[in-house]
């Protein structure tokens, strides 16, 4: 594996603050919306148009809380760590894939290289956890062998 668990981290940490920035500038922008909405349309309509939008405030809202419980959990990490076997916080390659068991963000790539940040939780990293390298287990049909743990 040519990139470092560190590197990884730090653009993982870098997109998490890049998305709760949009969420937040979303939310901004609904409540703006929300607020220059006048009455001038019959009031039924005008009544349906707010509660539209008051749920994607909502939607939006939960979503920054999200973003921060994935900040608060990827922070927990150390990424200078290392890792004899699979847990919270490891860089792993896979004959297959290269994965970071962090939070479940799904696929980013770092230095053209694409990593996959699952969740402890998910069923993979479930399957991987307390391997070293070396060894191989089986996920959806397909055996998979530990490249590297870091």
């Amino acid at each position: 594996m040519s990139i470092t668990k560190k590197e990884v981290y730090q653009e993982l940490y870098r997109l998490l603050l890049e998305k709760q920035k949009e969420i937040v500038e979303s939310i901004g922008q609904l409540k703006q919306s929300a607020a220059e909405d006048t009455k001038s349309s019959a009031g039924d309509k005008y009544e349906t148009g707010r509660e539209m939008v008051r749920q994607e405030i909502d939607k939006a809202e939960l979503m920054h809380r999200e973003y921060r419980v994935q900040m608060d959990r990827l922070k927990s990490i150390d990424p200078s760590e290392k890792h004899e076997k699979v847990k919270i916080g490891s860089l792993v390659a896979t004959d297959r894939a290269a994965m970071f068991i962090a939070v479940g963000f799904g696929k980013i790539e770092v230095n053209g290289q694409v990593v996959f940040v699952i969740s402890p939780q998910a069923p993979l990293a479930r399957l991987m956890m307390d391997k070293t390298t070396g060894e191989s287990f089986t996920f959806n049909g397909a055996a998979q062998q530990l490249v590297q743990v870091s």
